[in-house]
């Protein structure tokens, strides 16, 4: 096991170390991608295992030239593969993918590699590969690429499924290094083959489902007349209050959150006011198991939204840039300016919010490059936190709850006040973690996003305390920001690892994945462990472990405010693509 677990450790530092050679323009269209087929016998899929088997990665060997083998296959249920390439210099002989920077899904001519994500997922006594719906793709289904015959200890090999084969990305003519697993025929077809219902379909009316029993009735629940009715708005609720049906809830409808109806607590997942978008909504809800339903509701005032007269910012005015609507193809028209845009709601109505300033003049500076574009940009005044947080001690003002549809980030620097954390190398973590969590509120708040932190200062929080600053707040994601330790004699020991417990594995992965792309840190993986914050926090929730104080390499980087402030911001970058 320890010579397996050797092998693993090199393998990913050597894909860490290694990466793509040619950089893409970042504008540059999937359709602009081609795709060159790599012969069978030439490149292999496997199944990597992590935490000693409990689960798995996939990682892609091709073999480039044939000066040597770059790897060789155990005969066996399963078949496993011994990768040669780590007892060699490898450049321009093998090609190892260990991650979505190098390889992703192309079906029908189509790179989908925004919209699913390639895992291996352990069931039963077989590994199978899968490609999952990205965060935030409602209504796409799970595929399923391939498979192994078993499982074992070691790099198990997996057997594409039919109509499933590898080809490099082709760009301008250019073969790159990138994978495809690729399947020629639409994305519907394969989707149908799957069994669920292809995208381009209209979803199908469910029928009405039967009312939970309850003392109080809930006012008019069910499906509305048809019309919309002026006076009302549609709530789409979920009777029941548990993190479990909130985390349901929430993978179907992002910033559900919890509420009563008539003393009754539900999950409310949308409030619209048109008929047709509740309906959509409550039917998939259905489609996912959940009994939704509607309940009309008097409708609040609505302002319209306009653009404020110029004045000088005082208090807590924030002033947010939206385009009134909120399709797809609005989505990415707003995102080709000001990428980072998302879906939200200002009382009430739907929008796609651009961004969110303190400075009415970059407000104003954003809207018109919105309207350049032939968007019909509005700046509307709201409250918000500040960028900065207080250098000095101030009693902790409570975060405002997140409203229906609002986006809030948690940010939680571990330790503080009289917890200094990790120490050593003439530095403490409560420090580094305040800086990087600093950083981080000010490059979202920066892209639009609404963002709170645990602690501002130099303080002791204790654990249930973040929690419940979370759930009032009714954070949509919880990121806990942390700095690793081991022994001084352990200098070697170097690089970031990201944890997660339940509803946070996706969220850790883009952090993750987003780190290492962007700093030279070590790859020690993405864990799942049981940290307190992690179990008892009903939103998606991560803790990051920015490095280690007592590594050699690391306790370098954290002594230089540049290197912080790029990890702050690659983690930023995470949240960012998580939620999209």
């Amino acid at each position: 096991m320890k010579s397996l677990l050797r092998k693993i450790t090199t393998l990913s530092a050597v894909a860490a170390a290694f990466g793509a050679t040619i950089t893409l323009p970042s504008v540059a269209s999937a359709a602009q991608f081609g795709q060159q087929p790599i012969a069978g016998e030439r490149v292999v899929a496997l199944a990597e295992p992590v935490s000693n088997g409990r689960f798995y990665k996939l990682l892609i060997i091709e073999q480039i030239s044939s000066v040597r083998r770059c790897w060789e296959e155990q005969a066996g249920n399963p078949v496993t593969i011994n990768p040669l390439l780590l007892t060699f210099d490898f450049t321009g002989i093998c090609g190892r993918s260990s991650d979505s920077n190098g390889y992703s899904i192309r079906i029908g001519g189509e790179d989908l590699g925004s919209r699913y994500r390639v895992q291996v997922e352990k069931r039963g006594d077989t590994l199978v590969l899968v490609a999952s719906p990205s965060p935030l793709q409602r209504g796409l289904p799970k595929l399923e690429l391939g498979r192994s015959t078993g499982i074992a200890d070691g790099f198990v090999k997996l057997e594409l499924d039919a109509g499933w084969t590898m080809a490099r990305r082709v760009y301008n003519g250019q073969t790159l290094g990138h994978i495809y697993l690729t399947n020629n025929q639409s994305l519907d077809a394969v989707i149908a083959a799957s069994g669920a219902a292809p995208v381009s379909q209209a979803p199908q009316p469910v029928s009405p489902l039967p009312r939970p029993p309850s003392s109080t009735p809930l006012p008019r629940p069910g499906i509305p007349a048809p019309g919309n009715n002026a006076n009302v708005d549609y709530q789409v609720i979920v009777p029941g209050g548990s993190n479990i049906l909130r985390s349901r809830v929430n993978s179907v409808e992002p910033g559900a959150f919890r509420t009563t109806v008539n003393g009754q607590s539900v999950i409310q997942a949308g409030r619209f006011r048109e008929q047709s978008r509740a309906n959509e909504l409550r039917q998939r809800l259905a489609q996912a198991g959940l009994a939704a339903q509607i309940v009309e509701t008097a409708q609040a005032s609505s302002p319209t939204p306009t653009t404020p007269t110029p004045t000088t910012p005082s208090g807590n005015v924030v002033y947010q840039v939206i385009v009134p609507g909120s399709s797809n193809i609005l989505r990415s028209r707003v995102n080709a300016i000001e990428s980072g845009a998302f879906r939200t709601t200002v009382n009430g109505q739907a929008v796609i919010q651009a961004g969110r300033f303190q400075e009415q003049p970059r407000a104003d500076q954003l809207q018109r490059r919105l309207r350049s574009a032939g968007l019909d940009a509005r700046i509307v005044q709201t409250t918000g936190t500040v960028a900065s947080p207080p250098t000095s001690p101030t009693p902790r003002t409570p975060t405002p709850a997140a409203r229906q549809g609002e986006v809030l980030i948690m940010i939680d620097p571990g330790h503080g006040g009289r917890d200094p954390g990790a120490v050593g190398n003439g530095l403490q973590e409560k420090e580094i973690n305040l800086f990087i969590s600093r950083r981080l509120q000010s490059t979202l708040e920066q892209r639009g996003y609404r963002v709170a932190l645990t602690r501002n200062r130099d303080a002791e929080v204790d654990l249930q305390p973040r929690v419940d600053i979370a759930e009032r707040a009714n954070a949509t994601i919880f990121v806990s920001i942390h700095a690793n330790a081991i022994s001084l004699s352990r200098p070697e020991v170097n690089g970031l690892e990201t944890y997660y417990f339940s509803s946070g594995r996706n969220l850790a992965r883009a952090i993750h994945s987003s780190v290492l792309r962007s700093t030279d840190l070590r790859d020690r993986g993405v864990r799942q462990a049981r940290f307190y914050v992690l179990r008892n926090t009903s939103m998606p929730a991560v803790l990051v472990e920015t490095g280690f104080i007592t590594g050699r390499e690391d306790s370098n980087r954290f002594r230089s405010n540049a290197a912080r402030e790029q990890i702050a911001d690659a983690i930023a970058q995470g949240i960012i693509d998580y939620l999209r």
